[in-house]
């Protein structure tokens, strides 16, 4: 058999591991994939994002974390590898090092929603609240149906008290998902605030229910 045909057949291999949830034997198909001599720089590179992806799907992080640092060896330009460096990072609250991956993947891609919406949710943690919002708006630009950008973004408008403002994106949210029961309890302590508590208690009740309703979905 060609080296080719190896190649080939341990790409096959591998994917067909993973899509059958057999994450273990999808490991050692792509390990064999970059042990091989014919394998060249960008199969290699594809190979360690395969594996950080199953090494995370495992819950081995430091495996993961290992595997994302070689994808980003093998190829710099790696958008997707720093994305997971960066979700890693910011998993163990690790922000600051998520922030500069995050940053380093919208380097490479600067259409990447998601990545902006991650970023501000670490600057949020920092407390660096103009930053948060500049990357949700940042996310909403790219996907304005991006419902989980513009909650964030409701949320951080509250905290610089841009009630307008908050209660626009927030009204967005529920325009967008009836059922996010959340942005009907965080607009009623919004309204609240803003002195409509008639139309807050309204959202309140309606937050309960919901939280209820899916409560009981759950138990289900």
């Amino acid at each position: 058999m060609s080296d080719e045909s190896q190649l080939s057949d341990l790409i096959v291999s591998a994917y067909a591991h993973q899509k059958n949830g057999e994450l273990s034997l999808a490991i050692q198909a792509w390990n064999a994939l970059l042990n091989h001599s014919s394998a060249d720089k960008n199969l290699k590179a594809n190979a360690h994002l395969s594996l950080g992806n199953l090494h995370q799907l495992q819950g081995n992080d430091e495996l993961a974390f290992e595997s994302m640092s070689n994808a980003i060896k093998a190829n710099p330009n790696s958008a997707e590898a720093y994305f997971c460096l960066a979700y890693l990072e910011q998993e163990k609250e690790s922000f600051e090092s998520a922030i500069e991956y995050f940053e380093k993947a919208l380097a490479l891609n600067n259409q990447d929603s998601g990545a902006f919406n991650n970023l501000g949710n670490c600057y949020d943690r920092l407390g660096k609240t103009s930053k948060a919002l500049n990357a949700y708006t940042q996310a909403i630009t790219i996907n304005s149906y991006y419902i989980a950008a513009i909650y964030n973004r409701g949320n951080v408008q509250i905290k610089l008290g841009e009630d307008e403002l908050a209660y626009q994106d927030l009204t967005k949210v529920i325009e967008l998902d009836a059922n996010f029961y959340q942005a009907y309890y965080n607009r009623g302590t919004l309204l609240a605030r803003m002195g409509k508590l008639e139309q807050s208690e309204k959202d309140l009740t309606k937050a309960k229910a919901l939280a209820q309703q899916e409560l009981e979905q759950k138990i289900h």
